[in-house]
């Protein structure tokens, strides 16, 4: 209730003094500006026209209703212009040769001599290369227009909105981790892409499986009547009052969920120079990590051994937007992932590279192998009464395998350490069933066998279970 009682205010304050207002919002490859509209038709470079994905060019507000759209290129031609051509005669020995000439037809790229050193009785006119022309002035860049119609009984300000490309964000995270404690860090990566800066009174970074293209939709969108509500993502948290002061950069407040995307709303207003990246801070989630030596492997009947991988178990008590996490133990770079976006509560399994210190060996032995016959029934036509002309049988020879695995981990590490073992890739194999273990804790989950366990400092342990296989 109180996110929003907060929101209709900010949504009031903002419909009744909204001069210059500027917002937006930005996900990970594209970004929504929001900002008000002072007159029509709006222009724009080709240089911003160039990152703004054009179907999402959008004006609303109170009780406004859109009639009609109509977007133009203005593109002032240069004819008339005075320019210098590449004169015939030019070559490598005598250099380049110019003449001058009025450029009459610049999408034909028709000229007209004016050179008093050519004389002519009537006018002489030809079409030159492009990379022929050299021009005295320099060449307009086009511009854009878009106007709209609507109907606005309560003259309510107006607000446009639309996606551009050059404005992205990413988390970027620090896992730092000691014996008895681990803090991860989060840190918004704002980057700015284009040719201008950018200053917003308010912003939002969203997270989330977003299915936004950079490019234009394939199709017209249908006019429509925004609502009210279409501004009500101004709404901060509780801990956005922290920067009171200009003196305290901007930070990013705690996300909420929306339609199972996350919202993280940024406190103050900012700014993003040409070409460069704002770092901002997030949050410290209260996270659980576990170390462990993680050995996975596909079953195979030859001897096989390696070493266990530097495996890790995260969970944080909020949400996880997707982003690199560099690692450290003991103020020690140790490798670097990538946290996907994670929900809270829920764990994220990783390894970064291969520990020397904990070595596995497996061998397995053959106890037993039986073949019989298996017999399928195969109904051919199911409207025949008869069973000897509906069905066929089809007989296929299959193989029963009774394995012994034996496992041996060795640890020459100074202490003792938790090792998580699981074996699949059974592809081969029609079934797998596991048998009894007797002193072992192994498990099948599916088609995989699991089992944890801790081995002692400078110790070797070894390990024994059974599996049998059909094939």
């Amino acid at each position: 209730m109180k996110i929003i009682s907060v929101c209709l205010i900010l949504c009031w304050a903002l419909f009744t003094n909204a001069n210059n207002f500027s917002a937006i919002r930005i996900y990970s490859n594209l970004a929504e500006v929001i900002r008000t509209v002072d007159k029509l038709p709006l222009e724009f470079t080709n240089e911003e026209w160039r990152d703004i994905r054009s179907d999402s060019l959008w004006i609303f507000g109170k009780n406004v209703t859109v009639t009609s759209q109509t977007v133009s290129e203005k593109r002032k031609l240069m004819d008339g212009a005075k320019i210098y051509i590449r004169s015939p005669l030019s070559s490598e020995k005598n250099g380049i040769q110019l003449i001058k000439a009025v450029l009459v037809d610049e999408k034909r790229d028709l000229v007209k001599v004016e050179d008093p050193s050519i004389a002519t009785n009537e006018p002489l006119y030809f079409t030159v290369r492009k990379e022929d022309m050299y021009r005295i002035d320099e060449p307009l860049e086009p511009k854009f227009t878009v106007n709209f119609t609507y109907t606005n009984p309560e003259k309510t300000q107006l607000f446009l909105s639309y996606l551009q490309s050059n404005i992205v964000w990413k988390t970027q995270y620090r896992l730092a981790l000691y014996d008895d404690f681990s803090d991860l860090s989060a840190m918004a990566s704002i980057s700015n892409n284009g040719e201008s800066p950018i200053s917003v009174d308010q912003g939002e970074l969203i997270s989330g499986d977003i299915n936004l293209e950079i490019s234009n939709l394939q199709f017209d969108p249908p006019l429509r009547k925004p609502r009210l509500s279409e501004m009500k993502f101004f709404a901060f948290s509780d801990d956005s009052d922290i920067a009171a002061t200009e003196s305290v950069p901007p930070s990013v407040g705690q996300s909420h969920e929306l339609a199972g995307l996350y919202v993280f709303p940024i406190n103050k207003p900012f700014s993003v120079d040409v070409k460069s990246t704002y770092i901002l801070s997030m949050f410290h989630p209260k996270t659980t990590i576990d170390r462990y030596g993680f050995i996975s492997k596909s079953f195979s009947t030859q001897l096989t051994q390696g070493k266990a991988q530097r495996a890790y178990r995260l969970r944080s008590d909020r949400f996880l937007s997707e982003g690199s996490c560099m690692i450290r133990e003991h103020d020690r770079i140790v490798g670097q992932t990538t946290i996907p976006n994670l929900a809270a509560k829920d764990k994220y399994e990783f390894a970064i590279g291969e520990d020397v210190d904990i070595v596995y060996k497996e061998n397995v032995k053959l106890v037993s192998s039986k073949q019989f016959n298996e017999t399928n029934s195969i109904i051919i036509n199911p409207n025949v009464q008869q069973d000897s002309l509906r069905k066929s049988v089809e007989i296929t020879l299959r193989t029963r395998f009774v394995y012994e695995i034996h496992l041996e981990i060795e640890n020459f590490k100074n202490r003792p350490v938790k090792v998580e073992y699981e074996q699949n890739g059974f592809f081969a194999y029609q079934s797998i069933k596991m048998l009894q273990t007797n002193k072992h804790h192994f498990i099948q989950e599916s088609s995989t066998i699991k089992s944890n366990m801790t081995i002692p400092s400078q110790k070797k342990q070894s390990f024994i279970y059974s599996l049998e296989l059909l094939k």
